[in-house]
């Protein structure tokens, strides 16, 4: 378990060393444990503390949150093995050379940055204010909880620009874990990040326009 956590905080700082480490070993054993912590490091990041009103608004609440927990954990599992396929097969078209089981390993260990992020997350979620305000730049919301830091604009922002760092941080990291598995450059692992995220849409606006 040590090792485990120790892993995980080198693979922010040093993604490609971290990365081949884990692949040299016979077997990747960690790819379910990341997937969990990433589930449930998205609960954490509820913006409207949806999953603490729902424990005080009825007594079956943590039978109600455990179902969830284990719907999500599901749904992530299935998105997961698909994009690692998309990951698969987009890194083979830009001359790449890793297995699949290299792929679904470095996708996994990608999410370290967003699974580190329930470092301030579990706080705000525990114990911030129902009330949220939402900042907007771009395509990326930040939740701000005055109420949580005592009124403070700039602890606000704080906040949000920690959510940023950790989107950036997922990028490079998965980025590089990508390129580190294929042995091919960061930049053609990123290359492959932005497939796997682009490649969903491309399938719904095709099946729009399909339907039309």
């Amino acid at each position: 378990m040590l090792t485990f956590f120790r892993r995980l905080a080198r693979v922010v700082i040093r993604p490609r060393t971290t990365m081949r480490e884990i692949l040299d070993e016979p077997r990747d054993r960690m790819i379910v444990p990341l997937l969990l912590l990433a589930t449930l490091a998205a609960f954490a990041g509820d913006p409207n503390n949806n999953v603490r009103k729902g424990l005080a608004a009825t007594p079956y609440a943590w039978l109600i949150v455990i179902c969830a927990l284990i719907v999500s954990a599901l749904v992530v599992f299935l998105a997961f093995y698909l994009f690692s396929w998309i990951a698969y097969m987009a890194g083979r078209f830009l001359d790449g050379q890793g297995s699949q089981s290299a792929v679904r390993s470095a996708l996994a260990w990608g999410f370290a940055p967003i699974i580190w992020a329930m470092l301030y997350r579990i706080p705000i979620a525990l114990f911030a204010s129902p009330e949220t305000e939402v900042i907007k730049a771009g395509d990326v919301a930040f939740r701000l909880r005055p109420a949580l830091i005592g009124g403070s604009c700039a602890l606000a922002l704080i906040f949000g620009l920690l959510e940023l760092a950790m989107i950036v941080a997922y990028v490079v990291v998965s980025s590089r874990t990508l390129a580190e598995a294929h042995r091919f450059s960061a930049w053609k692992g990123f290359g492959t990040l932005v497939i796997v995220g682009i490649t969903p849409l491309v399938i719904i606006i095709a099946a729009v326009l399909a339907i039309r």
